[in-house]
């Protein structure tokens, strides 16, 4: 965080000790670093809250992307239906069918004469 070296930790150090006393010194330096254990678990907690804010935000934004994609899909899917349903659903149009005579076979025999048969007496 701050970049102190060891000789600016000393100088401090003995300033303090000449400011505020021997006696109160170890009660402020347990103050001191109560203060700044606090500090870092508020500024890990943040940070953890904003990373999570982040996740969310990207999590909101391909779930908003995949809803567009099934949408789409959906949409695909349902419109050819529907109008394969909408054709179906339409009566059909009654066509006029032409029926052709007959062709005449002249090839075929004709019927043999009833009396032609053999007589059985």
């Amino acid at each position: 965080m701050f970049d102190v070296s060891f000789g600016e930790l000393i100088i401090i150090s003995a300033v303090a000790l000449i400011v505020i006393g021997p006696e109160k010194l170890p009660k402020v330096a347990r103050t001191a670093g109560a203060l700044l254990g606090r500090a870092q678990r508020f500024i890990s907690t943040v940070k953890s809250d904003l990373d999570k804010e982040f996740q969310l935000a990207e999590l909101a934004k391909v779930e908003a992307e995949i809803r567009a994609e099934a949408s789409a899909l959906s949409q695909t899917i349902h419109q050819p239906l529907e109008e394969a349903a909408q054709a179906l659903s339409e009566p059909a149009p009654i066509r006029e069918i032409e029926v052709a005579p007959a062709p005449r076979d002249d090839t075929l025999p004709a019927a043999p004469p009833s009396d032609s048969r053999p007589d059985r007496r």
